[in-house]
Formats: structure tokens, C-alpha cells, sequence
């Protein structure tokens, strides 16, 4: 248990130390600003999160705090800040399956981008996730289109034990949990985290790019681990 706290602390910190190495907006190019958006719902909680973030030049680039007047709207609702997690975010009630993100940079250009989430729900039935062989975990609903992304999180009894599994197949309506990982969970109680991505192209974007997301989680299933 101290060991598990002083992670927590450790992690705390460098989000902390990384929440800090920041720049405003109006210290760069507008056209080098990487934009990433996402609409994701979590069905643990029954809320849906409207999410900004803006970096300079891409994906690993510092992060940015938009200098006024720029702005990020989702819906017509302006995003606030998170200090802590260094991007913009708003929080709804229940489902909000789709939207429009619309960001105004300082040169007056509006960047407008629309995302749904698609949705997906376990199979019925899965109860138990036995570690001496390879597990097929089907999901209901419609099968992976272009674009779209299902991970699966498995995170058993013992400490950092979790297992990320992954599919792109189109088509796909289950995926593959390979035998050597799942043989690395501990025995005894697990949770399963179940997400769909998609991920469609940016319709209006700067020269450096970035991210559209709409991302869905149904509630974690707990299983027993064998």
C-alpha cells in the first residue's frame, strides 16, 4: 500500500511538473497550433466530456493556453481550462452522441469540426477470463467501420498487471485476448475496460494537423480471473 501511494504521488507530481511547461498561443504560429479534440462518454459516471487541447506544432509539442480573444466552443458552449491536466474541457449530463468543436484562432480563423461517438456493449455472458489460453471478448451492436479503434484493458489482482489488447479490423465484432498476456494477470477478481474510437479526419485544420475523437465506455465488466 506505501508503494502504491507513493506512485500515486509520483504521478501526481510529474502531471503537475508537465501541467506547468506551457505557452501561451499568441508566443507562436497559429498555422504550427496541433488541435486535438475529443467527445467521450463514460457510462461508469453517465457523463460525457467535450475535450481541447492545443499544441505547438504536434502531438508531443509544448502545450498551449489560448491567448485571448481565441476561444474553444463545443456545441456553442465555451470549453474552461483545466490547469491540472493542461486542456480545455466541458462536462455534460447523460449521452451527448454527437457535436460540433469550433476554435477561433488570433489571426480571426474559425476551425469547425463535428464527431460522433458510436457506441458498444459486451457480450452477454462474460463472467470469467481463464489465463491458460487465448479468450475471444465479442461486443453487441454494429461490426468496426474505417477509422474506428476498440481497446480492451484488463486489470487483474496484482499491482501494474494490467493488459491492453487492441483492434482496428473492419468488420470486426470481437476481438482476440492473447494467451501470453492475459497469463501475466494475477488470479482472482479483474476488471475489464472496454472503449470504441473513432477517428475521422479533420475536416478544417491548421498546417500542423491534429486529432478528432469520439470515443465511447460502457460500464467496466468484473470478472473473475482463472
Amino acid at each position: 500500500m506505501k508503494h502504491f501511494a507513493f506512485l500515486s504521488m509520483a504521478i501526481l507530481a510529474m502531471l503537475s511538473f508537465a501541467s506547468c511547461i506551457r505557452e501561451e498561443s499568441s508566443a507562436v504560429s497559429q498555422d504550427r497550433i496541433f488541435t486535438e479534440y475529443e467527445l467521450f462518454y463514460n457510462a461508469n459516471e453517465d457523463k460525457t466530456y467535450a475535450r481541447a487541447s492545443f499544441k505547438f506544432s504536434n502531438a508531443l509539442g509544448t502545450k498551449l493556453d489560448l491567448s485571448d480573444p481565441s476561444k474553444v466552443l463545443f456545441n456553442d458552449q465555451e470549453l474552461t481550462f483545466n490547469p491540472v491536466l493542461a486542456y480545455y474541457e466541458k462536462e455534460f449530463a447523460g449521452l451527448v452522441p454527437s457535436g460540433t468543436f469550433k476554435w477561433t484562432d488570433l489571426d480571426g480563423n474559425v476551425f469547425v469540426n463535428a464527431i460522433e461517438i458510436h457506441q458498444i456493449a459486451y457480450a452477454p455472458g462474460i463472467d470469467t477470463i481463464a489465463r491458460d489460453a487465448a479468450f475471444e471478448l465479442g461486443w453487441t451492436g454494429s461490426g468496426l467501420a474505417q477509422n474506428e479503434l476498440v481497446t480492451v484493458t484488463v486489470n487483474g489482482e496484482h499491482e501494474a498487471d494490467a493488459q491492453i489488447f487492441s483492434t482496428n479490423n473492419v468488420g470486426a465484432q470481437s476481438i482476440i485476448l492473447a494467451k501470453d498476456k492475459l497469463a501475466k494477470l494475477g488470479a482472482g477478481p479483474g476488471t475489464v475496460y472496454l472503449d470504441r474510437s473513432y477517428l475521422p479526419t479533420l475536416t478544417e485544420k491548421t498546417g500542423a494537423g491534429g486529432i478528432l475523437l469520439g470515443r465511447y465506455r460502457p460500464a467496466n465488466l468484473q470478472v473473475v480471473i482463472k
